[in-house]
């Protein structure tokens, strides 16, 4: 077919369409003059008496809350601020090394380091002690060097041991190695 006669077959179609749609509607015989009434009520009157006040709620009295015990050294405060790290500088080594004062339960504890130098230890060991926790320093002779370790603890289980390690890798930055305890010696 011819492109011209195909676009006027469907010139025709659009105007027979547009007639079938169009026409019933202008024969319909509707006057479009009619007007619409609405009813629309009259604005309410606000009511200008004084309103009152409610009277105020009684509430009983609160019952006392029981103290609450002071957390211990491991549990830790979500809302504390983390502690700044400690600053160890080296000091003139000592001859002497300190006992442990260590509790006689538990059977694990955590140990943070081997120092070759004993002050560097006890300096940790009394950072620690400051912080709340139960850390000693212990002295060794490993293939004929003098070392001072640094232990934390002891506690009762090894699950409260990998706790107190994982709290000091947090705070300190320092990975522990759990260990048993010895309480006849305080070694491992």
């Amino acid at each position: 077919m011819d492109d011209k006669l195909k676009q006027r077959l469907i010139g025709a179609l659009v105007l027979i369409i547009a007639a079938v749609i169009f026409l019933p509607m202008l024969l319909s015989g509707q006057d479009e003059t009619v007007q619409v009434e609405v009813e629309v009520p009259e604005a309410p009157v606000m009511d200008e008496s004084e309103i009152r006040a409610a009277a105020p709620i009684e509430l009983p009295e609160p019952e006392p809350v029981p103290e609450i015990p002071p957390p211990g050294p491991l549990a830790e405060d979500p809302l504390a601020p983390e502690p700044e790290p400690a600053i160890i500088t080296p000091a003139p080594p000592e001859p002497e090394v300190v006992a442990p004062a260590i509790a006689e339960q538990g059977n694990w504890v955590v140990q943070l380091g081997s120092f070759s130098s004993a002050a560097n230890a006890e300096t940790l060991r009394d950072t620690l002690v400051s912080q709340g926790y139960n850390a000693y320093a212990l002295s060794a002779r490993v293939d004929e060097n003098e070392i001072t370790r640094v232990f934390v603890g002891p506690v009762v289980d090894r699950a409260a041991a990998g706790k107190l390690r994982d709290e000091l890798a947090k705070r300190h930055g320092m990975q522990g190695l759990v260990t048993a305890y010895d309480a006849g010696t305080g070694k491992r």
